[in-house]
């Protein structure tokens, strides 16, 4: 084989590798998305899954701030502020619309993630509009004015 075809089969494998990892990394990447878009829809199928979830999120940061505060880390007063900035953060994501960030993960998985077209993009694309239309009926539920172009 001459060295020059050598030169062109190795940068034929080489291009044919960094598309498929590119390709393999998309896939993946529409697959977490779908996968977070499903539990945000489950939440608000459930809402208790969603309090339950980031209870125990919040409680294991707060026995990390806890071990931090007992081994001399942070001061007392550092302490209370830290978990006084926790709870806040906790009550701001358990007010927060589920629906809304189901149609934003599927958006995120169907449109950002795409091409290529996986099983996983195809997935959020069905389910986005569903995920938008409880969006906003919630919007409307709480009388927030909107136009379609605001939230789409």
């Amino acid at each position: 084989m001459p060295a020059r075809s050598k030169y062109i089969l190795f940068f034929l494998c080489g291009a044919a590798f960094i598309v498929s990892a590119a390709c393999l990394d998309l896939a993946l990447r529409a697959r977490s998305a779908y996968l977070e878009g499903e539990r945000y829809m489950a939440w608000t199928k459930d809402p208790s899954q969603k309090k339950d979830f980031l209870d125990a999120v919040f409680a294991a940061r707060l026995k990390v701030l806890e071990h931090e505060r007992t081994g001399g880390r942070i001061s007392a007063s550092d302490f209370e502020d830290k978990k006084n900035a926790l709870q806040a953060e906790k009550d701001f994501k358990l007010a927060e619309s589920s629906a809304k960030y189901a149609y934003i993960w599927y958006k995120t998985a169907g449109a950002d993630f795409s091409p290529p077209v996986t099983r996983w993009t195809l997935l959020a694309r069905q389910k986005m509009p569903a995920a938008l239309a409880l969006w906003k009926a919630e919007l409307k539920k709480d009388g927030t004015e909107f136009k379609d172009h605001q939230i789409e």
